[in-house]
Formats: C-alpha cells, structure tokens, sequence
C-alpha cells in the first residue's frame, strides 16, 4: 500500500519516523559525514543525528512559507554535506525540487522528511513522493497514525537492494500492545475542549519540546502494522477535514492585524496537520485549552545534544530566529468542532499579551 501510494520501490517499516530517519542518513551519508539540517525543526532530527553519528550543517526557512530559504541552502551545500533533509513542517510543502535541482550540482543526495506532511501535495504529487529517500511517520500527532512506526522508502535501484539488506538485519520489536492503548486516549482526548484535562498537568509536559534520545532502529510492531492499512484507506477524508477547518482558520485571520497565515508555496497543497500562523506582535498568549500553541520553542543551534555534532560557525539564521518567536499552530484534525473553531475565532481576535518568553537553550 505505501509503495502504492507513495510511488516506491520499497518500502522499509521501521518502529519510529526517527529511527526511519537514522536509517535513512545511515544509507546515504557515511559515518561522521555530514548533513544539512533545516535550522528550525522537530528536535527528532537531532535525535537521528545523535544517532546516525554524523555532523551538521544548518540552513533557513522562509517564514512566509516554511520552505527552504535557496540562497541559504546554496550555501550550506557550498560549505560542503553529504546529504540534505527536506522537512515538510506541519502539513505545508516545502519545495523539494527545487533543493533536488540544486543540491545534484554538488553531488548531494536529498532526504524527504514527510514525517509531518499529512497528505500536502506538491504539483499534485503526495508529499513523500518527491525524493530519491523519503521518510514518513506513523507516530502519535500524525495525520495518518498507527499509534508508532515509520517507514522509509526508496526509489533507486541501489537504495532498494540496501533496504532488502536491511530489512533481514532489523531486530524485532514488542507487539505494541501499549500503542494500541495510547491511540485511543489520543483519539478520547483530541477534542480542544477535552484536551485542557492533560494540559493542564505539568508532568505530561503536553506542547514542549522534549528530547528523547534514538534507539537502534527496529521493526515496526506487530499492533501498528496491522492498524496501519486501516489508517491509510481513512486518510485522504481526514485530509478533507482538516483543509476545511484551516479554510475556517484562515477565513477568520482576514479581520485581524493580530497574526497572518503561513501561505503554501506555489503549486503545493498543505495537508495542514496544524494550521500555521505568525504572531504579527509577538505578546499572543498561547491557550493550550483551544490547541492554539507555540511552535518550536528552539532553534536546532539551541539543542543541547547537538552541539558536539554542529559544525563550527553553524547557527540559525534570521528565518529560523522568527519562526521560533512568532510562529503559532491551531488545531484542525476532524475532531474540532465548529464550536471549537469559534472560541479559535475569538481568540485570533483578541490575543492575550504576555511577556517576553526566554530564548535561550535549555
């Protein structure tokens, strides 16, 4: 099915979108070699590096859109990597071609993380579709979720005969019986005006960043595996839903000067796992109660467990800076009711001012 869908070869199912990504750098970029990293992303890429054992380069987004910023990344591929990961943050596409084109003058292969693309298209092809090696995940949060896994799929002879290879290799996982019970809390407590219950608890640490170091990768377990054929058949009609919400979303941003909307880059069609908004001030007060957060709180330079693997002179830039201050995401999953996007409405209208928080890493 996922070969089916995405366009593949193979398609490599391993117990984690980490532990798919640290077998993808583990494929295409040799060990203590380099790769470029978006420097502002899910802090699961440092993970995979951790992991992978390989050195980092950063480049910038484009904050209007969460795509690749190309002059900073024909520097980083300037500076010299091995590999580039591609990150499709929160469902809106980033252009992958375009990186594909620039990165193949230097000889550079390109990873699709798809790990958040949550059925984006770009030019009408699925997003994890678009690169050589791509990386989907299937964890909690996803727009298509078996309650863990991921999977890594190739399109070239070469990478197909590894994942074959590979896939003998892999060591089993448990059956995942936990997974199975922690999709269907996800799916009890999805509703914004339930989720204020474990928000409310601080010890669940529910909407912060926080690391969780990578283990050897694994097969997927045997629960997720057999939800995920299931997960699959359903998900273009929560895709369906979660681009109605966002219309909604948005329609509602057209009165206010408190925050504008990310917009997709031309010919891409997010899959809107979250709705993405800038704070236009930067004193909006987050309400986890509506599932109206902050992005990321750091940029990836400000990750602690990085820092031995980036490079010398590697910081976020000016796209990376502001994302991490100003960037907001809404809920939009079929779970949200109109009800719901009306106390959302209210809130874009007027936001609560609150101070300054801290950047610095911790």
């Amino acid at each position: 099915m996922l070969c089916e869908r995405y366009d593949a070869s193979d398609a490599l199912l391993a117990d984690s979108g980490t532990s798919a990504l640290v077998l993808a750098l583990s494929a295409v970029v040799p060990r203590g070699g380099t790769v470029a990293y978006p420097g502002y992303a899910c802090i699961d890429l440092t993970a995979a590096a951790v992991r992978a054992d390989v050195r980092v380069r950063l480049y910038d987004l484009d904050p209007s859109t969460l795509s690749p910023d190309l002059n900073s990344v024909r520097r980083a591929l300037a500076r010299g990597v091995d590999a580039i990961v591609v990150a499709h943050l929160f469902g809106y596409p980033a252009d992958v071609e375009r990186v594909k084109d620039l990165a193949a003058r230097h000889g550079v292969v390109v990873i699709e993380d798809a790990a958040q693309a949550a059925g984006g298209t770009l030019h009408r092809a699925r997003l994890g579709s678009l690169a050589d090696i791509s990386v989907l995940s299937f964890g909690r949060g996803k727009g298509t979720t078996a309650g863990s896994g991921g999977a890594l799929l190739v399109r070239t002879g070469m990478l197909a005969d590894w994942a074959r290879k590979t896939r003998e290799t892999l060591p089993a996982s448990p059956r995942g019986g936990r997974q199975v019970v922690n999709l269907v809390a996800q799916w009890v407590l999805s509703r914004p005006d339930l989720y204020r219950f474990p928000a409310s608890i601080p010890a669940l640490r529910l909407g912060e960043m926080v690391y969780h170091r990578a283990g050897t990768p694994r097969e997927m377990t045997a629960a997720a595996a057999a939800i995920l054929p299931a997960a699959l058949r359903t998900a273009d009609r929560e895709v369906a839903r979660r681009r109605a919400n966002a219309l909604a979303l948005d329609a509602s941003m057209a009165g206010t000067r408190n925050f504008h909307p990310v917009e997709s880059i031309s010919g891409g069609e997010p899959g809107y796992l979250r709705f993405a908004c800038i704070d236009n001030v930067g004193d909006a007060a987050p309400r986890p109660a509506l599932g109206a957060v902050r992005g990321y709180p750091l940029t990836l330079d400000q990750h602690s467990p990085l820092h031995l693997h980036l490079l010398p002179g590697e910081k976020a830039e000016s796209g990376a800076i502001f994302l991490r201050d100003r960037l907001f995401t809404l809920p939009t999953h079929s779970r949200v009711s109109r009800a719901d996007l009306a106390r959302l409405a209210s809130w874009i209208a007027m936001p609560t001012p609150i101070s300054p928080r801290p950047n610095s890493a911790h």
